[in-house]
């Protein structure tokens, strides 16, 4: 087990039971400062040393940040992806329905302005406050994958107990930023989130695929 690196594919290969216990292990002794297991994924152990300057606390709850419905709905119909909104909803509301997922589009700043998918898994995301109005930045909730896609600028995947804060760590989340076809600069943030049970590394290829589709139409 410690000469193979891990991946999202090897995740995915082990049994959901011990896939989950072996990033729990990875969490616990790093968070302790002990040498765990297997090193984290290269993308989650810098969002961990990010997280520790910032001293964002591993115990600490979600989504300290509301926008009011005003300032919600202002952002809504100032953003440019509300131009793509629909076509993005199209090409992934009928798989994270019967994937028992949500989809969730965040603006450049981390807040979601727009969420859909499986009625059960809205209701227990509004438990971690993954809901419309929340800011899911780095800062504001730990390593997750719209905050951390934002920090590093690539589609990133987050799973079960590779995320920072412990009241995510049930969930998987795959995201991947939407950029301007002009000038390159981050729009927001494409993403798909639901139970950890529901993880599937192909995920995180579907939500790439959808932002480049979205940034195709603005470019059109």
């Amino acid at each position: 087990m410690k000469d193979t690196p891990l991946s999202l594919s090897r995740l995915a290969a082990m049994e959901g039971g011990r896939a989950t216990r072996l990033l729990q292990e990875i969490r616990e002794a790093s968070l302790a400062g002990d040498r765990p297991p297997l090193a984290p994924r290269p993308v989650i152990e810098a969002s961990w040393r990010r997280m520790r300057r910032l001293g964002v606390s591993p115990q600490g709850k979600t989504g300290p940040v509301v926008m009011t419905p005003e300032e919600l709905e202002h952002r809504r119909r100032t953003s440019a992806l509300g131009e793509v909104i629909r076509g993005v909803c199209d090409g992934l509301g009928g798989f994270v329905d019967a994937s028992l997922q949500i989809l969730v589009v965040s603006d450049a700043q981390g807040r979601v302005l727009w969420r859909e998918g499986n009625a059960k898994v809205m209701r227990r995301a509004d438990g971690i406050s993954l809901e419309e109005g929340v800011t899911w930045t780095e800062q504001a909730t730990g390593t997750n994958a719209i905050g951390t896609a934002l920090v590093a600028g690539v589609p990133v995947q987050v799973h079960s107990a590779e995320h920072f804060v412990h009241t995510l760590t049930r969930w998987t989340c795959a995201a991947a930023p939407v950029r301007d076809p002009r000038d390159g600069r981050v729009l927001g943030v494409v993403d798909v989130s639901g139970p950890a049970r529901s993880f599937h590394p192909s995920t995180l290829a579907l939500v790439t695929a959808v932002a480049r589709l979205a940034e195709s139409e603005l470019r059109e």
